[in-house]
């Protein structure tokens, strides 16, 4: 009889696809996720956190644990585009604990052009195209990758920083600019490092980090 009954419900009230974030076949009432795994990104939020070195402040919508690592790992490699909207409205929100900041341009981290062309897009700038039209502002394509480095999921912290280093080039004006970094999650914060070096080396004004979410290390 219960399963008669939620037959029923789901005919008369549809559910969208599968969530997003922990899998569950059965679809989700909300945008991409369940009801669930929304309360868990309640529970994870971040908002602005204090900023690395060489960055000028940084935010995050959530820590980087389930349901956050399906939503990243199926806009990264799976190819939903649809949801950077959905993330990009996340980080919005958690921005605004930094405002104001007079920004005047996303950016985001760039992929080596090879890599690009292999997965046939780069994830960061979907996310800085989605975040750009949640505040209104412009999206710069301001940094090359000029070094095919190693991933960063594959080393330790030290090897990071040393992995990226002059890894980023200029590739437009930037001096004055006051810039927002979009990247989907920092870890040892490295690569938005070097990207914030590459863009205050041209004489960028100031860089913020708007990440979606960062994995929490040992003294964090």
């Amino acid at each position: 009889m219960n399963r008669l009954l939620t037959g029923a419900l789901r005919l008369a009230f549809p559910r969208k696809a599968a969530c997003m974030g922990c899998g569950d076949q059965t679809g989700c009432r909300e945008e991409w996720i369940c009801p669930a795994c929304r309360k868990r990104l309640t529970e994870l939020y971040l908002g602005a956190v204090p900023p690395l070195p060489g960055l000028d402040g940084m935010a995050f919508a959530c820590v980087y644990a389930r349901p956050a690592t399906g939503l990243v790992q199926r806009m990264k490699y799976g190819e939903l585009y649809g949801l950077a909207e959905f993330m990009a409205g996340e980080m919005a929100s958690a921005f605004e604990g930094l405002q104001p900041t007079g920004a005047e341009a996303v950016t985001f981290v760039p992929m080596y052009p090879a890599r690009e062309r292999a997965r046939g897009y780069n994830h960061a700038r979907k996310l800085a195209e989605a975040l750009s039209r949640r505040m209104n502002l412009p999206v710069l394509d301001a940094l090359d990758r000029v070094r095919d480095t190693p991933q960063q999921a594959r080393l330790d912290d030290r090897a990071r920083r040393e992995n990226v280093r002059g890894a980023f080039a200029l590739k437009v004006p930037v001096e004055g600019m006051r810039l927002i970094l979009v990247d989907d999650v920092c870890t040892t914060g490295a690569t938005a490092q070097g990207c914030a070096d590459a863009l205050k080396a041209g004489g960028a004004r100031a860089v913020y980090l708007a990440g979606y979410a960062r994995a929490m290390q040992p003294g964090l």
